[in-house]
């Protein structure tokens, strides 16, 4: 048989090639190729997301971190609360409360244009603006802050997803207007805009403490860290006494509505070591509402505003001249019968004296003899000295705003601006800066820098600063001395009297001097015939002076412009309050010999005018006017401390029966208020003892007055106890 030599056919070969390297798979040429296609995609797959990695992990890591934080992390500042603000005793002037304020969390809120209506009503909020807040793509959104309680309740009733409210601190000044001036006030963030709150902003801004959180997915924050407590700001004690500023405040408030003023200005400065006692000026302002329209125009104007203070100059011009020696208390000087021509210029007195003392010049106020003593002088010496009194320079009082007044040099005063200068035209000064000034006469020639901060201690109760005055000498002691009877003379009656004779400070001698001055007309540019600046300036008790008191009446309307007359009874009566508080003793055998004085000017006055002085105290008690003039002697006019003494000789007796009158009895004493009270027919509550600081009816006609409490006070430490 023949053997079989054909080959197998191809397939197998092919299949036997196959099975060689992989037994028992079949894997064609097709399929392999896009085994290596898809291999190499994955491969440039995975070295993108590599890449990618690279570039989010390690070279953009910072940015993504950042990223990612502000979406689960957030920062909280929790707000220090600032420093508080005392007066000299303690008591609160300024301190922080919380209240409620309302933000937003715009991401959760279901109902945009509902949720606006809804708010804008309760919060008392435009709808346009509100609506544009709540559509902002951020989780934080304030609404409004510092809302009152009401406002919080309702917002709370309303129970609107995505809208909450948080505490804040805000800044809140107890005595509303009292000492509104001076502490200034703080802004919605706690930032000092004016006044100490703006001067001592650093001081009393504390440390705000941050506190990390974290937010879930509905932007709702979990605080980390609860116990994070903000570091307290410093408290500022001042040298202001809260009883003393409350009569100053009172007084000038009075004087410009009964002079029908443009403005008033008080200052109260201890003598001894140049402490603030009282800074008060009207128009007043309520820190708690800077911006209302009451407070428009008002500004500290015993530090920002200067004058030509008049005649008050007169004091510092001839203490000037008695410490250069050029004259002696008993210089006598021709006065010219009160007209005096220099050139053209004709120098006017309200007198006409043809002689006086240096002592009778201050008494009866002489142009003429001021200018010849400034004669005699000389200008640069009259300069020097206007400069050691602290006039033309700042004080440096921790109070924003302050300004130093114009004391031009000496070589372009002339003979004329000589003149001008002894007696208080051509330079300006502030009521600070004179009142510092007269502080130095009344404390034997050495002057302390006024000063309204007293301590400053920090939030753990650590002292960082406590006032230690330094004074400096501008007067020997015996010149000041020789100066102190010259003040009180003033006060003086009888024919030659002085220009504040009416003026009385009961039981307490005191010295003064008062000013007149004209001003200029912003119209015309010249000295206006019907604007004036009325001031007074002096020293009380005259025989161990404690205190200087400055009062200025701008541009008073009514029928006196004369010093006297007008801020005269002011400052008798910011005197008489402030002895009191002081617990300065009266003397009564001098009480009764004021009380004697006044009679007599009351019996002048009647005979003069045929007006019983008797009824005309009625009828102002009945109306609440101005007690009436018992002199027409230039610069004399009846203080309300004589108004005071009035009450007790007098029924009071109101012509409608459903009113009754309840008297003032500020500055009385126990037995003094028992009587008027009485003779009032009312009944008061004592409490204390002393003299008489407030009262709980304000006096004036009233329907049903109930008990009248009456607080007395007899020193500073009797007052801090309150």
């Amino acid at each position: 048989m023949p053997r079989n030599t054909s080959k197998p056919p191809a397939r197998k070969r092919s299949l036997r090639r196959t099975t060689k390297y992989q037994p028992g798979v079949v894997i064609s040429k097709w399929t392999r190729i896009r085994f290596y296609v898809v291999g190499c995609a994955i491969t440039l797959c995975f070295m993108g997301i590599g890449y990618r990695a690279y570039g989010i992990q390690i070279k953009g890591k910072d940015h993504y971190r950042d990223l990612a934080e502000r979406q689960y992390l957030r920062t909280i500042e929790v707000p220090a609360p600032r420093g508080n603000i005392y007066d000299r005793n303690g008591v609160e002037l300024a301190v922080n409360a919380d209240v409620d304020s309302v933000f937003a969390n715009p991401r959760a809120i279901v109902d945009l244009g509902a949720t606006s209506e809804q708010l804008a009503k309760v919060l008392d909020l435009d709808i346009r603006p509100l609506e544009s807040r709540l559509a902002s793509p951020r989780y934080f959104a304030w609404i409004k802050r510092h809302i009152t309680p009401a406002q919080a309740e309702a917002v709370r009733a309303l129970d609107i997803k995505g809208i909450s409210l948080t505490k804040e601190p805000r800044r809140y000044y107890p005595g509303k207007k009292l000492a509104g001036h001076i502490l200034g006030f703080a802004g919605i963030d706690g930032k000092g805009l004016d006044g100490l709150e703006l001067a001592m902003d650093e001081v009393l801004t504390g440390e705000q403490a941050r506190v990390a959180s974290l937010r879930d997915a509905t932007g709702k924050l979990m605080v980390d860290d609860p116990n994070a407590v903000p570091h307290a700001g410093a408290s500022i004690t001042l040298t202001i006494d809260r009883t003393i500023q409350f009569a100053a405040e009172r007084a000038v408030r009075e004087a410009v509505a009964v002079n029908k003023a443009k403005s008033a200005v008080a200052v109260v400065q201890d003598v001894r070591n140049g402490d603030i006692l009282a800074i008060a000026s009207f128009p007043d302002v309520d820190p708690n509402a800077p911006g209302t329209a009451a407070g428009k125009g008002a500004r500290n104007r015993a530090i920002t505003d200067s004058y030509e203070v008049g005649s008050v100059m007169k004091i510092f011009s001839i203490a000037a001249a008695l410490e250069a020696g050029v004259i002696s208390p008993g210089t006598v000087i021709d006065t010219e019968k009160g007209r005096y021509r220099m050139g053209r210029k004709l120098y006017r007195d309200s007198f006409h004296d043809e002689e006086l003392t240096i002592g009778g010049i201050i008494k009866r106020s002489s142009n003429v003899g001021a200018l010849k003593i400034a004669q005699m002088l000389g200008a640069p010496r009259l300069h020097k000295a206007y400069q050691t009194f602290g006039f033309g320079a700042l004080t440096g009082i921790e109070l924003p705003g302050e300004v130093s007044g114009v004391l031009h040099p000496s070589k372009r005063w002339g003979d004329l601006g000589l003149n001008s200068h002894s007696f208080g035209y051509g330079m300006t000064s502030t009521p600070l800066q004179v009142t510092a000034a007269m502080a130095a006469i009344g404390n034997n020639g050495t002057y302390f820098e006024p000063r309204i901060i007293k301590e400053v201690v920090d939030g753990d109760g650590h002292s960082l600063y406590t006032r230690k005055p330094k004074g400096r000498r501008v007067l020997s002691k015996k010149t000041s001395s020789q100066l102190l009877p010259m003040l009180e003379s003033v006060f003086e009656h009888g024919k030659v009297h002085g220009t504040a004779r009416g003026l009385f400070v009961p039981g307490h001698r005191v010295g003064g001097k008062t000013g007149t001055a004209h001003k200029i007309d912003p119209t015309t540019h010249k000295y206006g015939d019907d604007l004036y600046l009325s001031s007074f300036s002096g020293i009380a008790p005259i025989q161990n002076p404690r205190i200087a008191v400055t009062v200025l009446v701008d541009e008073p309307h009514g029928e006196e412009h004369y010093g006297g007359k007008v801020a005269g009874p002011a400052w008798t009566r910011i005197v008489t309050e402030t002895l009191a508080v002081l617990a300065i003793p009266s003397d009564a055998s001098l009480l009764a010999a004021q009380l004697e004085a006044k009679r007599k000017l009351e019996r002048r006055f009647a005979w003069r005018t045929g007006i019983d002085p008797d009824k005309i105290e009625r009828e102002r008690l009945r109306n609440q006017v101005p007690l009436q003039r018992f002199d027409d002697t230039p610069e004399q006019v009846d203080s309300p401390a004589m108004q005071d003494l009035a009450v007790e000789d007098h029924t009071i007796d109101a012509s409608d029966p459903g009113m009754t009158f309840v008297p003032d009895f500020t500055s009385m004493g126990l037995a003094k208020a028992l009587l008027t009270a009485r003779r009032a027919g009312i009944t008061i509550e004592l409490k204390g003892s002393g003299s008489a600081i407030d009262q709980s009816v304000a006096p004036g006609p009233t329907r049903n007055p109930g008990v009248v409490q009456v607080r007395f006070t007899t020193s500073e430490r009797a007052f801090a106890k309150r």
